[in-house]
């Protein structure tokens, strides 16, 4: 996984900040997709404002059932053919669905086998709803909390019934390693 030091990170149409370091989940696999966090240590805190919030980080999330409704947020790109990311922050509501679905051979066949700590959700109709190149790293909220990140989709397949996105579900073990690495002073 890289680590994208000296990267800009965008909070808002004025704010940019940068990264000064990062820490990856230890277990991360690139092939497998699997363990896909990492927590960012930006060069100065972000002041929370109307518009700039903090998203409550509980100590266990259960894992949102098929056919539940969650909102995604991201700047990344509007759809699979833009060349540059939104000037905006925008958001669109997903469908959780079920993991054996999403790992059939009517979706992504296994390849990458979808786990039972990552979610799928996307859209329940064609070409209306998906995150996008540039998204990865959001927030996908169900029911009010945040369950999970942004990971990956099937490139040129976003907004396509057939390969909804897939997230890193927060699960109690994750929440656990981001609540104790934040602890320690290096972050």
């Amino acid at each position: 996984m890289l680590c994208p030091m000296d990267f800009i990170v965008l909070i808002s149409c004025a704010v940019l900040l940068i990264v000064q370091s990062c820490h990856a989940l230890r277990n991360y696999d690139a092939t497998k997709r699997i363990n896909d966090l990492m927590l960012l240590k930006l060069d100065k805190p972000v002041m929370r404002t109307k518009t700039v919030k903090c998203l409550p980080l509980g100590d266990t999330n259960k894992y949102p059932a098929a056919g539940t409704s969650c909102l995604v947020a991201g700047w990344g790109k509007t759809n699979h053919n833009a060349t540059t990311p939104s000037d905006v922050l925008r958001s669109v509501h997903v469908t959780v669905i079920d993991r054996k679905k999403c790992n059939s051979p009517k979706n992504y066949n296994g390849k990458p086998l979808i786990t039972s700590g990552q979610i799928c959700a996307g859209s329940v109709v064609e070409g209306v709803a998906d995150t996008c190149g540039g998204d990865s790293g959001g927030p996908l909220l169900c029911n009010g909390a945040l369950v999970g990140v942004t990971s990956f989709g099937k490139v040129d397949k976003r907004g396509i019934k057939q390969y909804p996105g897939v997230y890193s579900f927060l699960s109690k073990k994750q929440i656990i390693w981001i609540k104790k690495t934040m602890e320690k002073s290096e972050i």
